[in-house]
């Protein structure tokens, strides 16, 4: 038995073809094409009918790409072995013939000749840019086997791409704020920056400096953003300390370094942005805040200001200073604590809350945060001093106030501040007047306050006034009830409390109320009665009924009268006494 040794053989045939992975490219992007024909032969690629353009920028067909496995190409300086092939239907036309001749290269990366791999297929990448005139391609490959041509062919359309750019946000900005630019771009690798507005470079200028001119064609005068490779890219762009003013600006976006006057040659686009000078405002959380209490001071400071604002507090002999941050949604609060509440006496203070503004740095501030002695400014010279705070001769209270708007009010400096005061007062609390209440019944004892709402708590006792040690043989029975309540948010700078009393275990008797601070030291009392339910009130009772005994009293003597005169000549009136009743006997 003969054994053979079985072995595939495939069957080529010299038909070619061409087939494209995309039909329609946007420029800046690849494609590849596909060739099939004979096993390890040699096939001539190029971009067909293409010898009319100048392969200048923006007249170019698609390029091989270099250096590709099998793919051979002439070198740019020659000679152009590959290039003199002279392809069907040219008329003696050679390949590099028919594509453009370009200063750099000659012609030499639109043609190729291809070697096929055992299998009798090759994949070749062409790459297109924004120097990519957009319009459709014929890709040709050919061979020739002795008189034979074997050719095809397959059409690839180039696109220009699109670029787009969108604000984050309302389009709606404060100076100093940061603002994010984002958006597309399928034409280039690079995105283009520039902004025009209000006594800006018409041609645009650069958005890290408005008022210097970008220069068509030279990318250094431009912003630039690098596009990634899903076709986007990003733009932070720091509005602080710039020198434009309010307005409305328009951004533009080009896939080239071109300015307002040179945008046809490129794609592009637009978004209107508002930018507003920044402000700020804040209020306090009371108007009135009792010793040793915690108060808030809370704004809005616009602009995005990193240093975040400064915080003046200024009475007689005393200055306080603190810096606070912004929050993202440009939100801020400050906390006096309770200590340095504590430490004030009584009265005024001024508070006056600045915002640095443009340039991002306070004009006006102290010589020491801690124990400002001094007030000192930027202008003419950096630490300059402005006025004394501190020490001998220092500004008191609404002078030191004033002096300090004033200083930021100067137009060498751009801060803007917002200001406002309050009252320091003793801590107090009062009981409203509470009346006589019933055993049995519930009823609300109240009273306000100048300590702070919800963050105090009060300690109400309700005893009686009878209340004492009690002998082993008694009951020793405790009338009253006691509880800890939460100051409430009151008005007119007097906050409110209240505390719901149960008489239904009371006694009738006096009863004492003693309101105290749980950590702040202050106390009131006041007194009231509880009676027996529907008890009637003695001293009413009393005095209706003893009026008439009052008014028969008072006629006796009246009647008497006349009679004691008429017996005062003879002895024996008293024994007449009786005639007395006559007058009432006949009026009987």
């Amino acid at each position: 038995k003969t054994i053979s040794a079985v072995k595939s053989v495939q069957i080529a045939t010299d038909q070619v073809k061409i087939e494209a992975n995309k039909d329609t490219v946007v420029r800046g992007n690849p494609f590849s094409v596909t060739i099939t024909g004979v096993p390890n032969a040699e096939y001539y690629v190029w971009a067909k009918g293409s010898g009319s353009m100048t392969g200048q920028p923006d007249d170019q067909p698609p390029m091989i790409l270099s250096t590709q496995a099998d793919v051979k190409q002439d070198a740019a300086a020659g000679p152009y072995e590959i290039g003199k092939y002279q392809y069907e239907g040219g008329a003696g036309k050679s390949i590099k013939q028919d594509v453009p001749d370009d200063p750099e290269f000659h012609g030499t990366k639109f043609y190729a000749l291809v070697k096929l791999n055992s299998s009798g297929t090759r994949t070749v990448e062409w790459k297109t840019s924004k120097d990519t005139k957009d319009k459709k391609y014929t890709i040709r490959v050919e061979r020739k086997s002795g008189s034979q041509y074997k050719s095809d062919e397959v059409d690839v359309k180039v696109e220009k791409g699109d670029v787009t750019i969108v604000a984050s946000g309302d389009q709606s900005y404060y100076l100093g704020e940061e603002v994010k630019l984002s958006g597309t771009n399928s034409e280039t690798d690079v995105t283009y920056l520039f902004i025009t507005g209000p006594n800006l470079p018409n041609a645009g200028g650069m958005l890290k400096s408005p008022r210097k001119e970008v220069n068509n064609d030279q990318p250094a005068s431009f912003d630039q953003a690098d596009v990634q490779d899903d076709d986007t890219y990003e733009f932070k762009w720091q509005t602080a300390n710039l020198e434009m003013d309010a307005g409305t600006y328009t951004v533009y976006a080009v896939s080239a370094p071109r300015d307002k006057d040179h945008l046809s040659d490129a794609q592009y686009d637009t978004v209107s942005l508002v930018i507003k000078k920044p402000y700020i405002q804040a209020t306090a959380s009371a108007s009135v805040v009792a010793k040793g209490d915690k108060m808030y001071l809370r704004g809005t400071a616009e602009g995005d200001p990193s240093k975040g604002v400064a915080i003046w507090i200024l009475g007689k002999n005393k200055v306080l200073y603190a810096t606070e941050s912004v929050n993202d949604d440009m939100s801020f609060e400050h906390e006096i604590k309770s200590a340095e509440t504590a430490s004030l006496y009584a009265g005024q203070y001024f508070v006056v809350i600045q915002h640095p503004m443009y340039n991002n740095e306070f004009d006006v501030y102290p010589d020491n945060p801690l124990e400002p002695q001094k007030i000192l400014g930027a202008y003419p010279t950096r630490d300059s001093e402005v006025f004394r705070i501190g020490g001998a001769g220092a500004l008191q209270g609404t002078d030191a106030a004033e002096a300090l708007v004033r200083a930021i009010d100067s137009a060498m400096v751009d801060d803007i501040y917002t200001k406002m005061q309050f009252l320091v007062e003793e801590p107090k609390v009062s009981i409203n007047p509470i009346g006589e209440q019933a055993v049995g019944s519930k009823f609300e004892i109240t009273g306000t306050t100048n300590l702070m709402y919800d963050d105090n708590d009060l300690l109400v006792e309700v005893t009686s006034s009878s209340f004492k040690p009690t002998d082993k043989s008694q009951s020793g029975e405790f009338n009253g009830a006691t509880g800890t309540i939460k100051v409430q948010q009151g008005t007119d700078g007097l906050n409110k409390w209240s505390f719901t009393v149960d008489a239904s275990t009371f006694k009738p008797d006096e009863y004492i109320v003693r309101v105290s601070g749980v950590t702040t030291d202050v106390v009131e009392t006041a007194l009231f009665n509880v009676v027996e339910a529907g008890a009637a009130p003695v001293a009413p009772v009393v005095a209706p009924t003893e009026a008439p005994v009052v008014e028969v009293t008072a006629e006796a003597p009246a009647v008497e009268e006349p009679v004691a005169e008429e017996t005062n000549a003879t002895e024996e009136a008293p024994a007449e006494a009786p005639v007395a009743e006559e007058p009432v006997n006949k009026t009987a």
